[in-house]
């Protein structure tokens, strides 16, 4: 599988995109005006209440709203877990020895060390542990512990071998490391450089916490791009393209310092719009619409809610054979695969529940669940999913850490306000007729001036000329329908002819 990694850097945005034959399967985009990416942040904060009912503390960070820290968050390194697998045992039953490592240690108004594992979203504030973690390029340094992890992806025994054993001699006491996926074949002198700016780091995090009072940012985590190549840069990637000279150095010098070889795959594209060289463009654009079609003909329906993502997979044009199981069997293993693939691409996370096509054989349910978790491999982040139940449903959580692609580079419409659909025609000019009737019982004013959307002005002067005929007649009253580009199709606005104040919110 060829894997590449194209960069598009301009005046407002950067993104980093991950192809894989073809097909692009992450997207990453960081605007540079807005705010930026929080996840992995450490704060020195205070502890506002503990609330046992819960299960979870509220620890003011400087954030408008308080994050959240669950009693979960004590004790071990739930950050790390869900990403890192450990060597010979299961990184679950680690408990790390913490300074806020059991509920006992919570107190409000006491001063804590947190990281951010979930950005805020609207009204929540931001999810934190108290496991502190420092990932690194090859390394997690993870203080307050006293264990080594290498992650389970290396499969070769001799190689997992020799790392953990240059993690042992470079490890601190008191302190944990756990070795990437990307640090297999690494040399020592490598991970050497690597551990001394993690010491660094945490010596600068120290250092602040002892100077300045909480709540305070104490560490901030790289730029999102520097950070998707420290973290998806491995000997997998064939290349990165990147399209920003400026980028393009620091990003070189960056892997440089720590591997040199590896530099030559970084490489300067001066060949136009990237993007649009790789077709990745439509492909954004796709991952922005409810309906995904199938190369058979299907296709799925991604919808988004207040508490879940629902997804719906229909045989659409898809005719097939006569037998009707392996119809259902084969639109359902082609939507598993791309809905594994949608859900990276949009980076969609939460509780998710997918409805495949009704099938009744044993044997086709349990394939389609195998093909399905099979996909989801290729996905970093944690993902659970329950089995096929008798009404064809899959219920599935996938670790969710920022906003989804959807948010993060669409806006809500202003007319539709998020509900997908428009008021009809006919129900705006029920609207109308309403606000004259009101209007007439208030006030004496003859003439009126109604701005409307060209398309609802067209509507009315032609569809329902004679209605507004009999209203005028009706209440006497003389109205100038003006056309206005700057008004959605629901809405409309109401000036005074006398002397041109806006009447539309007082009746």
């Amino acid at each position: 599988m060829k894997k590449e990694i194209l960069i598009n850097a301009t005046s407002l945005e950067t993104r980093t995109a991950m192809i894989e034959d073809g097909k692009l399967v992450e997207l990453y985009v960081e605007t540079h005006e807005s705010d930026e990416e929080t996840t992995g942040n450490i704060y020195y904060g205070k502890i506002e209440n503990v609330l046992k009912g819960i299960q979870a503390a509220f620890v003011d960070i400087g954030f408008p709203n308080n994050a959240f820290l669950p009693f979960s968050e004590l004790g071990k390194d739930a950050n790390i877990s869900t990403i890192m697998d450990a060597d010979e045992k299961d990184t679950e039953d680690i408990r790390f020895v913490n300074p806020i490592s059991s509920v006992d240690d919570l107190a409000t108004g006491k001063d804590v060390l947190v990281q951010i594992v979930k950005e805020p979203w609207g009204d929540k504030g931001a999810r934190v542990t108290s496991n502190i973690s420092l990932p690194g390029r090859y390394l997690v340094f993870v203080p307050y512990t006293n264990y080594i992890g290498i992650s389970k992806k290396i499969t070769n025994y001799a190689e997992k071998r020799r790392l953990k054993k240059i993690a042992q001699a470079l490890k601190p006491e008191g302190f944990g490391l756990i070795v990437r996926t990307v640090a297999e074949k690494i040399s020592e002198e490598a991970f050497l450089k690597d551990m001394n700016g993690l010491m660094d780091t945490w010596n600068n995090i120290q250092k602040t916490v002892k100077k300045t009072p909480a709540p305070c940012l104490v560490y901030s985590e790289p730029e999102r791009t520097s950070k998707v190549i420290r973290d998806l840069f491995t000997d997998e990637i064939d290349r990165v393209l990147i399209d920003n000279r400026a980028l393009h150095k620091r990003i070189q010098n960056y892997v440089r310092s720590l591997t040199p070889d590896q530099a030559r795959r970084i490489i300067f594209y001066d060949e136009g719009y990237i993007f649009e060289k790789y077709n990745v463009i439509e492909q954004i654009e796709e991952s922005l619409r409810r309906k995904v079609w199938l190369k058979s003909g299907g296709h799925i329906v991604i919808e988004h809610t207040e508490a879940l993502v629902s997804i719906d997979v229909n045989s659409g044009k898809f005719v097939g054979r006569r037998d009707q199981e392996k119809n259902s069997l084969k639109i359902n293993l082609e939507a598993a695969v791309e809905v594994a693939r949608q859900l990276r691409l949009r980076d969609i996370g939460g509780l998710i529940v997918i409805d495949f096509i009704d099938m009744y054989d044993a044997k086709n349910k349990s394939n389609l669940v195998k093909t399905f978790r099979q996909e989801l491999h290729k996905d970093r982040a944690k993902v659970v999913v329950a089995s096929l139940s008798d009404f064809g449903l899959l219920e599935m959580t996938r670790q969710r850490t920022r906003m989804s692609l959807l948010y993060s580079v669409s806006e809500e419409c202003p007319v539709c306000k998020g509900l997908g659909r428009i008021p009809s025609k006919e129900s705006i000019v029920t609207k109308i007729d309403n606000w004259i009737r009101n209007f007439r019982r208030h006030n004496r004013e003859f003439r009126i001036e109604l701005r409307l959307h060209p398309d609802m002005k067209e509507y009315i002067q032609t569809e329902q000329k004679t209605l507004f005929r009999k209203l005028r007649w009706k209440y006497l009253l003389k109205i100038d329908f003006v056309e206005d580009k700057t008004l959605g199709i629901g809405e409309f606005k109401v000036l005074s002819k006398k002397n041109g104040n806006d009447l539309t919110e007082l009746y």
